[in-house]
């Protein structure tokens, strides 16, 4: 008979929170194993007695079936002291040793809770806080790890007979489930009125009645609160846009399910499956022409005519799935805040905004505490894949592999669309979307959330890395960071930081063509960058090419008003823009376009006098090399989108032009502007060809914001491949600015690396 002897099994991973440890339990009941498994840390410990090849085949058998939303990232075995079991247990949690920490993200309610939750005869019908070991708010609620209850929101909310029954037994798929509740001892839904009204409905009966009356409501959710209104009422879309001061710019609307959101949008399965995926992103889908639409709802559907995207998503918890099926018809659900605000987590603040906005009915809300706001991520198919435009719930703070990397970092990202980013070894802990950090209001979030995150996966930075602007507030937050902490403090390039992106994601070692194009980010000769071709490898970077330098009209008007834009493009075509240039400088031919707005007078001459004296004069002018800017200014020169109103819509609407034309709009200003996308993508391939033939580079990254425009990436791709080019993109991380902080931490990296050679 084979000897047996005990073995320490150690598992990384997204193991926590998943239903991981009753999982182990119950396969080591079939296998017949004696031993015991904890939380340790942020990791699972196993401790088995048995024979080596009895626990070689349970451990094959844990990988092979893990729970869907488990991920094992690394398992290790060591033979140890040996001890004698009774059975198979689940054992206390420990604090662990210094290994990197994972957690999950929030998990969208699975199938089973929702047919329990449909089901009159069983006992959490309607419960809109339903949930078991694989679903379930994560991140949002917990204190510390490990993940058990004690150490989350849950703790408030002891558990009655009923769930402690389910959650002892190791048969039930609640077993150990840390946000098991039931109606009776669950988080409570209440709601708090905005008027002399009232109601002796039911929280969520209440709250459908006043969307269909055309009200706004506040809604508390998983990661925050959401504004909430009818999509096809467009008085209470008037008020919504009132309230958030958001006058052009989409909302995502959020369906009660495929079916109904198959009725709207155009869905292929990719799509399909990212939106029933237990992230549950906001997927920006093609929505069906207007006739489609008319024969599946009122006429009144004007709304979502404002892009040829709609943001669409379902419910990730039981309120949200009840609140859309009492109403019936899809909602816009949108971050309860003002414009560029942080999303609202407690009752306080968003008493508070009710108190100053009276257009908001009521809010609903429950008493279960949340830890962290996060707001809902964004996610496109591009090239038949997903790719991340916003990464938030859902995903984070799930980290990224990246190869190499020892000293734990931090880095503070960019001043838009901000993420930051904590590294330890190989894991790079990427935080939730905050966006722009322009107000006190972000700003102090990002500095808790700094400390939060650091707290809690237990990293200790001994490196700092920041953009290159010094007017920044993440420069001048890492600055400060540094210099409290004695610590080094790395500065990067912010189109280098983009292309590091997309080397650590696809862990691209030697030389790549980096083609970094957005609106705007500071440059190593002190002007505006945002047309670039680098050259990349490891930590280094030089400049191959990049669009020809432009005097734009200076400020933050210049960004908001594409008009100026296209005046400073008009005055420089005027002045030579076209003629002989350095060898690194690239132009673009807009002549055609130019005429477009000569002979049709699309920009009014009596605004236009003073902003063109001011570059007659270099009056508040900046060297600008920004691909942005650009399609900024064509959007304008075609009559297209004169103005920002939100960020990008001058472009956003210059790529729907496009696309009406490639659908074949024979619009003079639609044919343009498509012709104008397949002009860059043109460029683009030119200009690889020419680094090719003079370095022998084939790989290309392409990354930064105006590469979220689907038209130009997919050109560019099949151009790329085509000519017989590797081409890699973000998809894990946005190629906005949301992606800068993992480029940051991997320049960093293989600064480290390379040192240490």
């Amino acid at each position: 008979m084979a000897r047996k002897i005990t073995e320490r099994v150690k598992i990384w991973g997204i193991v926590q929170g998943v239903g991981f440890r009753p999982f182990v339990a119950k396969v080591a009941k079939r296998y017949g194993m004696k031993g015991e498994v904890s939380n340790i840390g942020g990791l699972v410990e196993i401790t088995v007695t048995d024979t080596r090849k009895h626990i070689t085949e349970f451990i094959k058998e844990l990988e092979i079936e893990k729970p869907a939303p488990a991920e094992i990232v690394h398992i290790s075995r060591e033979e140890t002291e040996a001890r004698s079991f009774d059975s198979f247990a689940i054992t206390k949690s420990g604090e662990g040793d210094d290994e990197p920490a994972m957690i999950p993200a929030d998990l969208a309610m699975c199938p089973d809770c929702l047919r329990e939750m449909c089901d009159p005869e069983d006992p959490r019908y309607m419960h809109p806080f339903i949930s078991c070991m694989v679903c379930g708010p994560r991140y949002t609620i917990i204190d510390r790890i490990p993940y058990d209850r004690e150490n989350t929101s849950m703790s408030e909310f002891p558990m009655c007979e009923f769930c402690r029954s389910e959650y002892e037994d190791i048969d039930n798929r609640r077993y150990h489930a840390q946000t098991i509740s039931c109606h009776d001892c669950g988080p409570q839904m209440d709601y708090k009125l905005n008027g002399d009204h009232d109601s002796d409905k039911p929280p969520l009966e209440k709250a459908a009645a006043l969307l269909r009356e055309g009200r706004v409501v506040a809604f508390k959710g998983v990661g925050g609160y959401n504004l909430i209104a009818n999509p096809l009422d467009l008085g209470a879309v008037g008020d919504l846009r009132q309230i958030k001061h958001r006058e052009q710019k989409p909302f995502a609307i959020m369906f009660k399910d495929i079916q109904q959101v198959r009725a709207w949008c155009l869905v292929d399965e990719v799509e399909e499956k990212l939106l029933l995926s237990s992230a549950r992103p906001i997927i920006l889908l093609e929505r069906r022409n207007s006739e489609e639409l008319q024969n599946n709802k009122p006429s009144n559907y004007r709304e979502i005519e404002r892009s040829r995207f709609i943001g669409a998503f379902l419910p990730s918890m039981g309120a949200q799935y009840i609140l859309l099926d009492m109403f019936g018809g899809p909602l816009i659900m949108t971050s309860a805040n003002t414009s560029d605000m942080p999303i609202i987590k407690d009752e306080d603040a968003m008493f508070e905004m009710m108190e100053n906005e009276p257009l908001i009915e009521e809010a609903f809300y429950n008493d279960r505490e949340i830890k962290v706001s996060v707001d809902d991520s964004v996610v496109r198919v591009i090239d038949g894949q997903p790719q991340m435009i916003r990464r938030s719930k859902g995903y984070v703070p799930v980290p990224m592999y990246v190869e190499g990397g020892g000293e734990q970092i931090f880095a503070a990202g960019a001043q838009m669309k901000n993420s930051f980013a904590l590294s330890k070894g190989p894991f790079v802990y990427m935080s939730q979307f905050f966006g722009d950090v322009d107000t006190v209001e972000s700003q102090t979030i990002y500095e808790t959330n700094v400390k939060r995150m650091s707290e809690l996966f237990r990293i200790e930075p001994k490196k700092v890395v920041c953009d290159l602007h010094p007017l920044y507030y993440t420069t001048r937050f890492a600055e400060e960071y540094a210099k409290e902490n004695s610590l080094p403090l790395l500065r990067v390039q912010h189109h280098h930081a983009h292309v590091a992106s997309v080397m650590a994601e696809h862990n691209i070692s030697d030389e790549v063509i980096g083609v970094s194009f957005d609106g705007t980010g500071y440059g190593t000769d002190g002007a505006i960058w945002g047309g670039e071709f680098l050259i990349c490898e490891d930590a280094e970077f030089k400049r191959a090419c990049h669009l020809k330098y432009v005097k734009m009209i200076g400020g933050d008007e210049s960004v908001r008003d594409g008009w100026k834009s296209a005046l400073s493009y008009m005055y420089a075509w005027k002045n030579g823009y076209m003629e002989a240039r350095a060898d690194n400088e690239i132009s673009v031919d807009i002549g055609d376009i130019i005429e477009y707005a000569e002979v049709n007078g699309t920009l009014d001459e009596e605004d236009t006098e003073l902003p063109q004296r001011a570059l007659e004069k270099g009056i508040n002018v900046i060297s600008s090399s920004s691909m942005g800017r650009l399609f900024d200014g064509v959007s304008a020169m075609l009559g297209i989108c004169m103005s920002n109103s939100y960020e990008g819509q001058c472009a956003i609407m210059l790529e729907d032009a496009a696309a009406r034309a490639k659908n074949g709009s024979s619009d003079d200003a639609d044919g343009l502007a498509y012709e104008f996308h397949l002009r860059i993508a043109n460029m683009i391939k030119t200009q690889c060809i020419r680094i090719w033939d003079d370095v022998g580079i084939h790989k290309v990254a392409l990354t930064g914001g105006v590469f979220q425009n689907k038209i130009l990436m997919e050109e560019t791709l099949s151009l790329l491949r085509e000519a017989g080019f590797k081409p890699f993109y973000n998809i894990s991380v946005s190629p906005n600015d949301g992606g800068i902080a993992l480029g940051q931490s991997y320049i960093a990296m293989k600064k480290e690396e390379n040192g240490n050679r």
